[in-house]
């Protein structure tokens, strides 16, 4: 359901919303410690500062740090900018029409699938995921 380009900026704004508050971190070292290709990275950055969700300082000590409180980010605004609408709903069959009207043998079970996805990232914020993984 997500495409490598939104699971990479999942795992960016992870890293940089576990940083330490006000504590800037270079790009560098989230490619680094996520396993991410730096230009890649680079990228999705750049499209995240300009967003509003990420801040980026340059120079000694510079890097990117949320512009907002994880409490206001929510999956959604991450991962979305880099999800075409049917890389999130496409028929698993591969069916272009499928729907109400011309449904593929599992259309049924796969829109609760497709709802419950949208559901969880409307409702899920980057720091309850932060939080999540701090209290294991």
């Amino acid at each position: 359901m997500l495409s490598q380009t939104s699971q990479y900026a999942l795992q960016a704004m992870y890293c940089i919303g576990t940083r330490e508050a006000g504590s800037p971190i270079p790009a560098r070292e989230i490619a680094e410690t996520m396993g991410i290709p730096l230009r890649y990275l680079l990228e999705i950055l750049g499209n995240l500062v300009r967003l509003g969700i990420l801040r980026s300082t340059r120079g000694l000590g510079g890097g990117f740090q949320l512009a907002r409180p994880a409490s206001d980010i929510r999956l959604v605004d991450i991962v979305s900018p880099f999800q075409t609408s049917t890389q999130q709903t496409t028929c698993p069959f591969g069916h272009r029409d499928c729907g109400e009207g011309d449904p593929c043998p599992v259309h049924e079970r796969w829109a609760k699938v497709v709802k419950s996805y949208q559901l969880f990232s409307e409702t899920t914020t980057l720091e309850m995921i932060i939080s999540n993984k701090q209290h294991r």
